[in-house]
């Protein structure tokens, strides 16, 4: 068996954590958060648009880093190990919902 030698890019990204214009999350499909943000927390578009990058840049550095991130009420975001898929050299980002959230989501008491 081959020795495992880390996920391709991770280091590169790791390393350029400082460059936003390198690993900058598309926020365009999020309008509706950053709207909320805005209409609840009185920020401007722009700062709401950065929370929204700062926020996924955390989630996405941390789980490289090997981390799960935990969100209560929420999920579990982790990275599914490349040496058990059958593409080993891509990364596989997953988010495991909490049961009280599926529960809210399907009207379930």
């Amino acid at each position: 068996m081959e020795d495992f030698e880390g996920l391709p890019d991770i280091e590169e990204f790791l390393s350029n954590q400082n460059s936003e214009n390198d690993f900058s999350i598309r926020t365009n499909e999020l309008d509706h958060i950053s709207d909320a943000i805005v209409a609840h927390c009185g920020f401007t578009k722009e700062q709401a648009t950065r929370i929204i990058n700062m926020f996924f840049n955390e989630i996405r550095y941390h789980m490289l880093k090997g981390y799960v991130i935990d969100i209560k009420k929420l999920g579990s975001f982790y990275i599914a190990s490349p040496k058990l898929a059958k593409n080993k050299k891509r990364v596989f980002p997953k988010f495991k919902p909490k049961k009280s959230l599926l529960k809210e989501l399907n009207n379930e008491k």
